[in-house]
């Protein structure tokens, strides 16, 4: 657990990149900042699916600053100059394996090797009132690793439900996902994915 100095340090540090709607860099922002609305955010989320098909839900801490006790899929920022999978990467082993240093290291271990990338769209969340755009990379990860340690300060809670239900969660609006009609390609692509690798034992790298 991080010092109190240590973590005011780290928010001084971290900025987001922010870009206009045809995603042209316009500047850089820090965490606390609020973005405008016509501006854009990178952000990363992933369907975290077990060997029995069910997906991985969390329910947001109620401190969270972006949509408090939401549901939600594992998601995050993209920070400073990562990438989208880099940033994956990060928010997988943060929110979901912050246990021991071994724990966190097999965790990043697995994710770099099973993490497909699905496909990549702009969203707008409505949050407290307010607009927040974002350019969203979704993945999907099949896992095998049962140690989850959830990241108290952003997760309250995780629940494994079975695919089709994470589906209608998400298309019926009760996640933090506003209602798309483009998820429908996202959940034929990560059914796909999952059925693949079940049926020819394989994982897929990217």
């Amino acid at each position: 657990m991080f010092t109190r100095e240590i973590e005011e340090f780290i928010m001084e540090i971290k900025y987001y990149k922010v870009y206009d709607k045809v995603k042209r860099f316009i500047r850089k922002i820090n965490s606390k900042e609020e973005l405008q609305e016509e501006n854009y955010l990178k952000g990363v989320t992933c369907f975290v699916i077990n060997q029995n098909g069910e997906v991985l839900i969390e329910q947001r801490a109620s401190k969270n600053r972006l949509m408090p006790g939401q549901l939600d899929l594992c998601s995050g920022h993209v920070d400073n100059e990562e990438t989208y999978t880099q940033a994956m990467i990060r928010e997988y082993v943060e929110e979901l394996h912050s246990g021991s240093i071994e724990e966190e290291k097999n965790a990043r271990n697995e994710i770099i090797t099973k993490l497909k990338p699905i496909t990549e769209m702009d969203l707008t969340f409505d949050n407290k009132g307010k607009k927040r755009n974002f350019f969203i990379k979704f993945y999907a990860l099949l896992t095998d690793n049962i140690d989850i340690h959830i990241q108290k300060e952003e997760v309250e809670k995780i629940l494994w439900v079975p695919m089709n239900q994470c589906f209608k969660l998400i298309r019926e609006g009760k996640t933090k996902f506003p209602y798309d009609k483009r998820y429908e390609e996202i959940f034929e692509k990560v059914t796909s994915f999952y059925q693949g690798i079940e049926k020819n034992n394989d994982v897929i790298v990217k």
